[in-house]
C-alpha cells in the first residue's frame, strides 16, 4: 500500500514537473502593445523553434478577431512572431493566441489594458493643402469613431457606408470648386467627446487660383530607393517661389483591409505675386533610365 502511494505520488509530481515545463517552453504571449497610433494592438509571442509552420489565431474576450502576422524572428531556442489585431472599445482586455501545429492545439493568454484612439483619414491623400489632378469621389476611413459628420466646402454630404475589414468607410461625390475646397469631418468617441479633422485641397484647372501667400503641395510619386525613381520639379515664372522639396505619409486601405502608410515625395509651391508660372514634373524611373517629362501645368496666383 505504502508503495503505491509513493508511486502514485512520485507520477504525480512527474505530471506536474511536465505540465509545468509546457508553459515556458511552448507557446507563451511575451508582450502586448499598441500601434499605429492606437488603432492596432501587436501580441508579440515566442515558442519552440521546432515548430514548423504554425497557425494562430487570435481572440479579444473569447471572441476571434482579424489577424495579421507582421514581423518575427527567433531567439536562442525559441523563434517570436508579432501578430496585429484590433482590440476595439477601450477597456481591460482578454486576449488568447491559439495555435494548431502538428495537429495538436496549444494557446497562451493574458490580459492588458486598451485605450481605443480615433482616427479619421482620407486613404490616399493627405489632404494637406494637396493638389488634386482628377475630380475624383474621396473615401473617409474611420476607426474607433460613431456618428460621423461630413461637410464639403460648408455643405453637409452624405455618404455611402462600407466596411473593409475591420474599418469603416464612407465614399461621397464631391462638388468640387475651383480653387480651395476644404473637407470637414466630426465624429463622436466612444468614451466621449468629439474629434474634428479638416482636410484641404487645391483645384488650380480651368481657372482655378492660389491668392499670394497660399502655398500648395504636389504630390510627385512614392519614395524611392538608390536605384530610382527620382523627381525634378521645374517652375517657369516668377509668380510662384522655386519648389521646395518635401515628404509625406499618407494612409491607404490595403487589399486585405487593412490601415498602411506609404511615403511619397512631394514639393510645396507657395505663390509669391499674381501671374502665371508653369510647373513641369519630370520623373526618371531608374537611374539607368533618363529623366522624363511626366505633366505640367499652369498654377495662376490671384486673388480669388
Amino acid at each position: 500500500m505504502t508503495r503505491k502511494v509513493l508511486l502514485g505520488s512520485l507520477l504525480l509530481l512527474f505530471v506536474v514537473a511536465v505540465a509545468a515545463a509546457e508553459g515556458p517552453q511552448g507557446l507563451k504571449i511575451v508582450s502586448v502593445k499598441p500601434v499605429k497610433s492606437g488603432i492596432y494592438a501587436i501580441a508579440s509571442v515566442e515558442f519552440p523553434k521546432a515548430w514548423t509552420d504554425p497557425g494562430f489565431t487570435v481572440e479579444v474576450n473569447g471572441k476571434p478577431v482579424r489577424m495579421r502576422q507582421v514581423g518575427g524572428g527567433f531567439s536562442g531556442d525559441r523563434n517570436v512572431a508579432d501578430l496585429m489585431f484590433m482590440p476595439g472599445r477601450g477597456a481591460r482586455q482578454s486576449v488568447a493566441v491559439k495555435c494548431l501545429v502538428g495537429g495538436r492545439k496549444t494557446e497562451a493568454k493574458t490580459g492588458f489594458d486598451w485605450t481605443a484612439t480615433p482616427f479619421v483619414a482620407v486613404p490616399g491623400h493627405t489632404g494637406n493643402r494637396e493638389v488634386i489632378t482628377a475630380k475624383e469621389k474621396l473615401t473617409i476611413a474611420a476607426v474607433n469613431v460613431t456618428g460621423m459628420r461630413i461637410f464639403f466646402n460648408g455643405k453637409e454630404v452624405h455618404a455611402r457606408s462600407s466596411m473593409r475589414g475591420d474599418i469603416e468607410t464612407f465614399t461621397f461625390e464631391p462638388a468640387w470648386k475651383k480653387g480651395r475646397n476644404v473637407l470637414a469631418i466630426n465624429a463622436d468617441k466612444w468614451d466621449s467627446g468629439m474629434i474634428a479633422r479638416n482636410f484641404t485641397f487645391f483645384d488650380l484647372g480651368e481657372g482655378g487660383t492660389l491668392s499670394p501667400g497660399q502655398s500648395a503641395l504636389v504630390h510627385l510619386g512614392r519614395e524611392g530607393t538608390k536605384s530610382g525613381p527620382f523627381y525634378d520639379v521645374k517652375v517657369e515664372g516668377d509668380s510662384i517661389a522655386p519648389p521646395q522639396g518635401t515628404t509625406v505619409r499618407r494612409d491607404i486601405i490595403d487589399e486585405d483591409g487593412w490601415l498602411v502608410s506609404e511615403t511619397w515625395v512631394a514639393v510645396e509651391l507657395r505663390a509669391r505675386k499674381e501671374g502665371t508660372a508653369k510647373v513641369r514634373v519630370f520623373v526618371k524611373p531608374h537611374f539607368l533610365r533618363n529623366m522624363e517629362l511626366e505633366r505640367e501645368f499652369l498654377i495662376t496666383v490671384g486673388e480669388g
